[in-house]
């Protein structure tokens, strides 16, 4: 069974325990289109699932745990413990940490390459080959002369 259907589902049996009518959502989404969300024919904007959410007096987090715990087939206490577990790993990774926006604007490729400048920049002091930095960082040789060559600045940008 596909998310958005298995989401509509909830969705449908949250409003009906809340014993919500389609007329009182009236002002958040109109009946036919709430209708086919509940089939899983249509897909529910962000802002649209966050206002029903709140009409039905839930959070938005709540309700996509409850479709996960529907598609993998798992009583809810325990995709809940699941869930919790995870969480608690990416915390403890950060995943969920801020980037500052001008290391976000790089993107993958800057951090990588910022990555890879500084890795090369302590390899060299290091006493080892420009050769074997290209290998083990996977780039080329003259890339790891530009590397060596431009001091980095403090925001991993190289100081041209």
């Amino acid at each position: 069974m596909s998310y958005e259907k298995v989401l509509g589902e909830v969705l449908r049996d949250v409003r009906l325990h809340a014993g919500i009518p389609y007329e009182n959502l009236a002002g958040i989404i109109s009946e036919t289109n709430l209708r086919d969300i509940e089939k899983g024919i249509s897909v529910s904007k962000l802002s649209t699932l966050i206002a029903l959410c709140k009409a039905f007096g839930i959070t938005p987090s709540q309700v996509l745990l409850v479709v996960e715990a529907r598609l993998s087939g798992q009583a809810l206490e325990a995709a809940q413990a699941v869930n919790a577990k995870m969480f608690r790993k990416h915390l403890e990774q950060g995943v969920f940490d801020p980037i500052p926006p001008e290391e976000a604007a790089r993107g993958v490729r800057g951090q990588r390459a910022n990555f890879a400048r500084s890795e090369a920049l302590r390899m060299r002091e290091a006493g080892i080959s420009k050769a074997q930095i290209a290998r083990e960082l996977g780039v080329t040789v003259r890339t790891v002369e530009r590397y060596c060559a431009r001091p980095s600045t403090t925001d991993g940008t190289s100081g041209k």
